[in-house]
């Protein structure tokens, strides 16, 4: 192979590895003068949800990942841990008492108080994430034993505050009275399920024995709405009749009542009469007084004479001597 040839095969190779880099960089997001630091976290306890790749985060800005997650187990104390191994971008992370250009170390970020705790990113997914706070009120735990890379320790308990509150919920007590709930609704189903076609059939039966009662209401309306108009044409009937005869009647009315009117002025003259016969001082009073006393005394001369028979009847043959 001539040189002129193994000249371009090598600027064939370099080109493509120069374009294989930018590629990388360039899809992959990974900056080649970025310097990674890493780390590990021991935790005593659980680490649910947490995974190789989790995001690592200082007060929910990503500054790293999760690398890898082993297990060690302590024979001496009958203990497991879990080392947590995380990788962070020392760039995003600027200490002013650092000089230009210096990389900050994981001794120098934990002595300031650097403390690391899990938190969980959903309850439904059950997906955790390392956050990453500075609280110097926090006593380090460090395990130099069992880490392999500069430790942040944890900060307060293991898998952080919120599964601390969750671990003190009484869950055995609400599943309990899940539970009973559970159970009363069952029971409450399978009554609806047994009375609820009973109720069904009494209501389909009142339904329609309201239909049938409110058909024959509709029936009754109807009829009594036809008697009444039938009663109001009568009325109005005997109210034109009755308007007719007042009408042709009215002469005879008047006439009746003309003379009623002149009889009640004769009755007024003749009580007028009555009233002067009637009167102790009138002639006629005085005549017709002097006329009852001759009457009287004719009255007790028949009784005298009476008498007189009675006790001799031959008066009435010879009559009454002198």
């Amino acid at each position: 192979m001539t040189r002129p040839r193994l000249a371009i095969l090598g600027l064939f190779v370099f080109c493509g590895a120069a374009l294989a880099v930018l590629a990388i960089v360039c899809f992959a997001a990974i900056d080649p003068f970025q310097h990674d630091v890493s780390a590990e976290i021991v935790f005593d306890g659980t680490v649910s949800g947490l995974a190789i790749g989790s995001p690592v985060t200082f007060r929910g800005v990503p500054v790293g990942h999760v690398t890898s997650i082993r297990i060690y187990y302590d024979p001496r104390f009958h203990r497991a841990y879990i080392p947590v191994r995380i990788e962070l971008q020392t760039d995003t992370v600027e200490f002013s008492s650092d000089p230009p250009g210096a990389r900050p170390s994981i001794a120098t970020w934990v002595s300031e108080g650097l403390r690391a705790r899990l938190l969980p990113v959903s309850l439904i997914s059950g997906q955790s994430e390392v956050d990453l706070d500075f609280d110097s009120s926090d006593p380090p735990r460090l395990h130099p034993n069992v880490a392999k890379l500069p430790e942040v320790p944890m900060a307060g308990p293991a898998g952080g505050p919120l599964t601390a509150e969750l671990g003190e919920l009484p869950l055995q007590e609400l599943a309990t009275n899940a539970n009973l709930a559970m159970q009363s609704v069952r029971r409450l189903a399978d009554s609806l399920n047994g009375n609820l076609p009973a109720l069904l059939e009494s209501a389909r039966r009142t339904s329609r024995l309201a239909g049938e009662a409110f058909d024959t209401a509709k029936v009754s309306m109807t009829r009594l709405q036809r008697r009444a108009d039938v009663t109001l044409s009568h009325i109005d009937g005997l109210t034109t009749t009755g308007q007719s005869e007042l009408e042709g009647r009215g002469a005879d009315l008047h006439a009746l009542l003309v003379s009623s009117n002149q009889a009640v002025l004769k009755a007024r003259d003749a009580l007028g009469n009555i009233e002067n016969l009637t009167d102790a001082r009138s002639p006629a009073r005085m005549n017709l007084d002097e006329t009852l006393r001759d009457l009287s005394d004719a009255s007790a001369s028949l009784r005298g004479f009476a008498a007189d028979i009675e006790q001799n009847p031959r008066l009435l043959v010879s009559g009454r001597r002198p």
